[in-house]
Order: structure tokens, then C-alpha cells, then sequence
């Protein structure tokens, strides 16, 4: 069918509000009550509004725009000619209040089926996340960029066309109430999420499922490490061991397999430094480790470390693991997890077992090892003096120390922000 580039006008008046409000049961949310026994209800702030509207470049010029005195509202009137026009706007849902907030209700006109063969109208935030019920915005800091746009669409076919001009009233509503147990975030960056099932070799169940806020060593996650957006159960199992030492914004959980150069291994046949003479750190033992081109999605919080024995002295300074989105786990983040105790005794490592994940641990003829980044601390800093590993069989489920000569395999161990680990 013949198009047509009739100019008819579309008169649109947008009325975009956000309502405000505080549920039941919070009378003194503005208030100091004292009660007797000196108990004190402190006053809270709330305070969630509009900031920053901002007209996106090529916007038409519009008649009237902006927020409205109270900041919970932006009202805004355009008028678009011909078909490509279009207006959009971003526009900051604050809290600044001291209570957290969250969307109790959405609700919007949108467009008519008529409307929608020639308009465009569309309010998500800015990165095209859906807004939606239950949606959080924190205390204080929170703050979500509001994108609105409308546009009248190219290409239409003449049966398409508005007849005659049209003036179009669409009104976008937002309540937000204060936040409680359903509160839920606006976007899930999750890398790490709570594994649903738990491996299980036939005898061994390696780790625990966990739950609500509280992370705890052997905790296992499917973490996204190569960014494709699945959380593979089989292919990227990791467990949790402690807080990272240098940044406790961050969690350490290590993989449940040997890898070569980041694929997934568990045939014991790295050297930890083929020049084991003075220690220099982990120089061959760190090129079997993914790097940041195969496990997009996760960094390490600084690729520069100080490697310590396993008395906590640094016997290495400014190693860089750059390139590498992994690392190797310490003695001290081991210890950690599993407890002081004997660590070169039978059975150490039987309490916290998911470090022998993937590992020959019901055959005793056949030790599995894998290296760690810390070495013994009476012979240091002599690479040729030892370097301690985990081996695993059914007759030793231990630490012990391997001379940087021999061979063991590589297990990564990733740095994940507390905030992207699913709780």
C-alpha cells in the first residue's frame, strides 16, 4: 500500500505523577515520641521525589515541561507534526528520606489500539528495565532515572493515519510506600545465585544451599562467570569461603574444579613455577587460570596482591595476576573456612568438603592436589622449599607441601562484590 506523509498533528498532554504515601501504622514517622521507661522512638524523614528532568537531544521543543513545585509530578505538552517526531525525557525518582521506599502501585493509561497503529509511548528506567510493584529505592542514597518517551512512527501506511488531528492525555501514576519484606531490587545484577541443588559424587554432597542474608563458608553459588546470562549448576558451580581480606565489600568463592587455561580439568599436571629457585610467585601456575576475555563477568578487586606463607608474612610484593579474572586461594582463606586444627592431619578438610569437589576423594590409590597461593613459612622465600596444596583421596583429605618441581592442578578462586551475590 501507498505510504503517506500526511502532516497530521498529533497533540499530546502527558501528566506523568508520583504519588507518595506511608501505610498504616507509621503515625510518628515525623515525630519524636518518648514513652515512659525512656524508651524513645527516633524521627525518620520521608522524602521521595522528581529531580534532574533532562530532554533528550532531538527532542521537539516542547509547549511546557518540567517538575512541578512539590517535585512529585512532571507535566509536560508537545506537539509532534510528522511522523518521526518524537519527545523523550529522563527524570530522577529520589530518596532522600531516612525510611526505604518502595512502588505499592503502577498505573497507566497507555495507548489504545487505534493510538498504538500510529504512536510510540513507552516509560521504563533508563537501561529498559521494567517499572514495576515491590520495586526498592533505598534510604538516603536511592536514586532511579526515569526515561518517557513518545513518538510518532515513520513508515505508516495511509489506513494507519489519524484522520484528523489528534490530542492525547496519557498519565503514568507511581505510589511508593515504605519498604517492607516484599521490597525486591529494580534489576537483578546478580553474578552469584543460591544453588537450587547441591553436587553429590554417589557419597559425598559437596557444600549447603544456605539461606536469607547471612553468607557462610561452603555455601554454594552458580555464578555467571562468562557472562551469557545462565547460571550453569554443572559448568559454573562455585562456593563461598569468607569475606575478601583487603575488601570486605567483596566475597571469595572458589570453583569446584581443576581447570587448564580456564576449561574445566582434573588431571593434576601444572608446575607451580618451572624456575623454583628464588620465589617469585605463581608465574605458570597462574596462565591455567581464566582470564578476563573467558570469564567476562567477574574481576578480581586488585590484580596486584602481596602472597603470603601460611604465617601471614608477605613474602612476595606487587604479584600481578592482570589479564586474569581469577586468582589462587590462600592458606588463610582456607584455614578460615575449615577451621584451625592439624592441617596436615587425615581427615582435615571432611568438615568443610566441598573443597574436594571434583576430586578422586573415594579413591585411595590416586591423590588429586591442587595449589595454593601461600607458601610454608620456616623455608621461605625458597620457591624449591615448598608451596602447600590441598590433596585429596580417600586416605588423605588434607593440606600439605609440595615442592614447587612436582605438579598439581589449578582451581580458581573469583572476587565477587557482596552486592552482586544473591543472598
Amino acid at each position: 500500500m501507498k505510504k503517506r506523509n500526511d502532516k497530521k498533528q498529533i497533540y499530546i498532554a502527558i501528566i506523568f505523577v508520583l504519588a507518595l504515601a506511608i501505610g498504616m501504622g507509621y503515625a510518628f514517622l515525623n515525630s519524636t515520641l518518648n514513652i515512659t521507661g525512656n524508651a524513645t522512638i527516633k524521627e525518620n524523614s520521608w522524602d521521595v521525589h522528581f529531580e534532574n528532568f533532562t530532554p533528550t537531544s532531538g527532542s521537539v521543543t516542547a509547549t511546557s515541561a518540567g517538575i512541578d513545585t512539590n517535585k512529585t509530578a512532571v507535566n509536560y505538552t508537545v506537539t509532534l507534526q510528522k511522523p518521526g517526531d518524537f519527545y523523550e525525557f529522563t527524570v530522577d525518582a529520589v530518596n532522600k528520606g531516612s525510611i526505604d521506599a518502595m512502588i505499592s502501585t503502577v498505573s497507566n493509561t497507555g495507548l489504545t489500539t487505534a493510538q498504538q497503529k500510529y504512536m510510540i509511548y513507552s516509560i521504563t528506567y533508563s537501561d529498559g528495565t521494567p517499572i514495576a510493584q515491590y520495586q526498592k529505592l533505598d534510604a538516603t542514597t536511592g536514586s532511579e532515572t526515569i526515561k518517557v518517551r513518545v513518538e510518532y512512527k515513520k513508515d505508516l501506511s495511509a489506513s494507519d493515519l489519524p484522520s484528523t488531528n489528534q490530542q492525547v492525555t496519557l498519565t503514568f501514576s507511581v505510589q511508593y510506600v515504605q519498604a517492607d519484606g516484599s521490597a525486591i531490587a529494580v534489576r537483578d545484577n546478580s553474578v552469584c545465585k543460591r544453588a537450587t541443588t547441591l553436587h553429590n559424587d554417589g557419597t559425598h554432597t559437596f557444600g549447603n544451599l544456605g539461606s536469607g542474608n547471612t553468607l557462610n563458608a561452603g555455601d554454594a553459588f552458580d555464578c555467571d562467570v562468562n557472562g551469557d546470562g545462565t547460571f550453569d549448576a554443572a559448568t559454573e558451580r562455585f562456593y563461598y569461603i569468607s569475606p575478601l581480606d583487603t575488601n570486605n565489600n567483596y566475597g571469595v568463592l572458589i570453583y569446584n574444579s581443576n581447570v587448564i587455561g580456564g576449561i574445566a580439568n582434573n588431571v593434576d599436571e601444572y608446575s607451580y613455577d618451572s624456575s623454583y629457585s628464588i620465589y617469585d610467585g605463581p608465574i605458570d601456575a597462574k596462565t591455567q587460570l581464566p582470564t578476563t576475555s573467558q570469564w567476562k563477568n567477574v574481576s578480581l578487586s586488585d590484580a596486584i596482591r602481596n602472597i603470603k606463607d601460611s604465617s601471614g608474612s608477605v613474602i612476595k610484593s606487587g604479584f600481578s595476576y592482570e589479564g586474569y579474572a581469577a586468582r589462587l586461594l590462600t592458606y588463610q582463606e582456607l584455614v578460615t573456612a575449615c577451621g584451625t586444627g592439624d592441617v596436615m592431619a587425615e581427615g582435615y578438610l571432611d568438615n568443610c568438603s566441598y573443597f574436594l569437589d571434583n576430586t578422586q576423594y573415594t579413591t585411595p590409590s590416586y591423590p588429586d592436589y591442587y595449589w595454593l597461593e601461600s607458601t610454608q613459612p620456616s623455608l621461605s622465600p625458597r620457591i624449591e622449599d615448598g608451596v602447600w596444596v590441598v590433596k585429596s583421596n580417600a586416605n588423605a583429605r588434607l593440606l600439605t607441601v609440595f615442592y614447587a618441581n612436582l605438579t598439581a592442578g589449578v582451581r580458581p578462586v573469583i572476587e565477587v562484590p557482596l552486592s552482586d551475590i544473591q543472598k
